[in-house]
């Protein structure tokens, strides 16, 4: 009898010169908290072996933990794709890491960089994070255009939509990029918070995860551009 090894792919280290930041930050905040473990979301980072694969056009995605946490920025994107191109069915990857910025998630592609390192403003993109639930009730994706207005980028299809306002809620030491109306109801989370009786635990859903405030939490909303901070709960 014949026993066929099942081979494993060919991996190859990607020339990433200098190195970049990812792009799609906002867009891909819940992906990279769902790669991260839950010691490592308590964290300030952690190192990241990330894949790159073709997306449609002229993208090029990057993976890590099977999961597609951002895109190779459009002035560093032809040196990847002939890369990509030359090395046929191998895998192509690079050494990373995952850093917390600003209450936000992002991530280098490169050589380790120095002890506190500052990404770019993240820019507008075209990924909108899935429409989450509140209370366990499924929230309206306001402005979300029609099949005509949707576009496929790296392979997922996306839809051009109105900005809605976008803020930082932080509950204790956790944070979410959220927008106003899509990821969260505020008027109602406002009002459920301020009448939160002592003794008891107020509950609600923000991308399929039950967030909990009980009387000692502190909640609070920061207006990214400005950096004003709303205290939505003292705790």
């Amino acid at each position: 009898m014949t026993f066929f090894k099942r081979r494993r792919p060919v991996e190859l280290e990607a020339d990433v010169g200098e190195g970049f930041w990812l792009t799609e930050a906002l867009g891909m905040q819940r992906s990279i908290t769902a790669a991260l473990t839950a010691p490592e979301r308590h964290g300030r980072g952690t190192s990241a072996r990330l894949e790159f694969s073709l997306g449609l056009g002229d993208r090029v995605f990057v993976t890590w933990r099977n999961i597609i946490v951002g895109f190779v920025p459009a002035d560093h994107a032809p040196r990847l794709r002939d890369q990509l191109a030359a090395v046929g069915k191998a895998h192509l990857l690079s050494d990373g890491r995952v850093y917390q910025h600003a209450q936000l998630w992002r991530i280098w592609a490169g050589p380790p960089l120095g002890d506190d390192p500052t990404p770019p403003p993240p820019e507008d993109g075209e990924i909108e994070p899935p429409p989450p639930s509140l209370l366990g009730i499924p929230l309206p994706h306001r402005g979300t255009a029609g099949p005509k207005g949707r576009r496929a980028v790296g392979g997922v299809a996306t839809a051009r939509a109105r900005p809605a306002r976008r803020w930082i809620l932080a509950v204790d030491t956790q944070s979410w990029e959220v927008r106003e109306g899509s990821d969260l109801d505020l008027g109602l989370l406002r009002r459920r918070l301020a009448d939160i009786a002592p003794g008891s635990t107020v509950h609600f859903r923000l991308w399929e995860q039950t967030i909990s405030v009980t009387p000692h939490t502190r909640v609070t909303l920061t207006d990214p551009d400005t950096g004003t901070v709303e205290v939505l709960h003292e705790g």
